[in-house]
């Protein structure tokens, strides 16, 4: 099977019903319920083997929160079967705080569990996820994902009640826990987040402090990250971030855009996506990164205007914190068995 340089991931939106209610979630409030609405296996198959296929390297299974289904040990046996060196499950951690669940998605192959964390306190992730005892069960997931030698990525998706302390929860994901690879995400105007917008939105200018706040933390305590730990940034409002920064622009040249499948089995592309929600002003014209950069989300446009977009006319010194690529390099390791 032939490869990409960089391997990728292959995306598959398994279904959209949640044992949480987060409201500033990016799908709609009204489908968080309705369990009929799941991928079926048959399709999940298909996907994953035509992602296999186009050469991703890690099965991304999303949701919804996909331990709600009874057959996802089942969907990760099948990506494991397909060939996928990396089976990555992306979930609240609700149900992970049960070692032996835990256990059972580890045994049928998953070897990444991407978990959620938006507070640094109980009070405040409680309420944000909107389940008592939330904040509890986040960390016991986070101990039986290590316990089994299993990788652990984080979520955490900033919004008004939590921007401030991001240094605190990554005093909890990259301290306490050591945890490498993790995403810092701004807000996606979409789905729940845009239906409760004015209870939780936060603009640009507000979070970037915190954000630089935060990176000076993770420099000056020399943790180590795995790949780029920006999400849903734009390099106008942290040039000196945007080495930190993913899903900003287009892939490298001779890279290939990861795929992406809808729960209808549609194939879709990542960056296709990101590239249809954005915009730009005609200031972007005159920026150093113009032709890379996709612009801002038209929901944030409308919410706030586009005047914190301001071209950067020259770069500005790197921050001094880099990507190790430990797991990039040990997938590469993996593939190359397989070609």
């Amino acid at each position: 099977m032939q490869h990409s340089v960089k391997p990728r991931n292959c995306e598959v939106l398994l279904n959209y019903d949640c044992n949480a209610r987060c409201r500033f979630c990016y799908h709609p409030d009204s489908v968080l319920t309705r369990a009929q609405d799941r991928m079926s296996f048959k399709q999940a198959a298909e996907a994953l083997y035509r992602g296999r296929l186009d050469g991703a390297w890690c099965a991304y299974l999303i949701g919804g929160e996909i331990t709600l289904r009874p057959d996802l040990p089942k969907i990760i046996k099948a990506a494991k079967s397909i060939g996928y060196p990396y089976i990555q499950v992306m979930s609240n951690g609700l149900k992970l705080a049960d070692f032996n669940y835990a256990r059972k998605l580890a045994d049928a192959g998953a070897n990444i569990f991407r978990l959620s964390i938006h507070g640094h306190k109980p009070d405040l992730h409680d309420y944000l996820v909107g389940v008592p005892g939330s904040f509890k069960k986040i960390l016991k997931a986070f101990e039986n994902v290590l316990k089994l030698n299993a990788e652990l990525s984080v979520n955490i998706a900033l919004n008004r009640h939590n921007y401030k302390f991001l240094e605190e929860i990554l005093k909890i994901v990259a301290g306490k826990f050591k945890i490498e690879d993790f995403n810092v995400i701004f807000p996606h105007y979409s789905g729940a987040m845009s239906e409760h917008a004015e209870e939780f939105k936060v603009s640009v200018s507000q979070a970037a402090p915190y954000a630089r706040k935060s990176l000076e933390y993770l420099r000056s305590s020399k943790a180590a990250i795995e790949d780029t730990i920006l999400i849903n940034f734009s390099p106008c409002n942290l040039p000196e971030a945007a080495h930190l920064m993913s899903e900003w622009g287009p892939p490298g040249s001779g890279a290939k855009d990861d795929p992406f499948f809808h729960m209808d089995g549609q194939n879709d592309r990542v960056h296709e996506i990101k590239k249809r929600l954005c915009v730009k002003n005609k200031a972007c014209a005159g920026c150093i990164y113009d032709s890379k950069c996709f612009g801002f989300e038209k929901k944030y446009a409308e919410l706030f205007g586009s005047r914190e977009f301001k071209p950067v006319k020259k770069r500005v010194p790197a921050f001094p914190l880099k990507p190790s690529h430990r797991r990039l390099k040990r997938a590469l390791e993996i593939l190359k068995k397989d070609v």
